[in-house]
């Protein structure tokens, strides 16, 4: 049984500099949402003002958005979903905008990381040590860190057992996932 949907926010890298933006402004603008064409801030700390062709940056668009909706991201906590990685990327820059976010699942073109249940304070305090190391050949995050049921597993892996938790955050009955290839 699914609940109803919920709104969310398509926030990509800047258009045609990278598959996984024009995949993700694809859908948005298959499914009808405003946003369209999502343009994001350069890799570097954002400025209010945004900076140069980026503005107002993918960060105020996410703030706007869930201020619209009656949610401060500054100061209430919200699920992420992301693409990207930690070092040093527009991915990287955006979740350090904000100590309430719950960084539940993120994929780069190496690594597939999921937390069912991550403890902000800490996962906050791990973001920002990955970013600040340069381009990173390792798993996302401290294994240690990451709740219970989840992990860092390879996109090379031929199947991924799904834990409970895992099972539980995306609504899954199957013990397992294969790559659709």
């Amino acid at each position: 049984m699914l609940d109803d949907d919920d709104p969310y926010l398509v926030v990509a890298a800047d258009k045609g500099t990278a598959s996984f933006s024009d995949i993700a402004n694809g859908i948005a603008e298959y499914y009808g949402f405003w946003l369209g064409d999502a343009f994001a801030s350069a890799a570097r700390p954002l400025r209010p003002q945004g900076d140069g062709h980026h503005r107002p940056g993918a960060w105020e668009a996410v703030k706007r958005h869930f201020r619209e909706l009656g949610k401060d991201v500054q100061t209430e906590p919200f699920t992420v979903i992301g693409i990207g990685d930690m070092s040093g990327d527009v991915f990287g820059n955006g979740m350090l905008l904000s100590r309430h976010i719950h960084l539940v699942a993120a994929f780069d073109h190496r690594d597939v990381f999921i937390d069912p249940d991550p403890h902000p304070a800490k996962a906050f305090a791990e973001r920002q040590r990955l970013f600040k190391l340069p381009r990173r050949h390792g798993p996302t995050m401290t294994r240690g860190l990451i709740s219970k049921g989840g992990g860092v597993f390879s996109r090379t892996l031929k199947s991924v057992a799904l834990t409970p938790e895992i099972q539980d955050l995306l609504g899954l009955t199957d013990d397992a996932l294969t790559p659709p290839n």
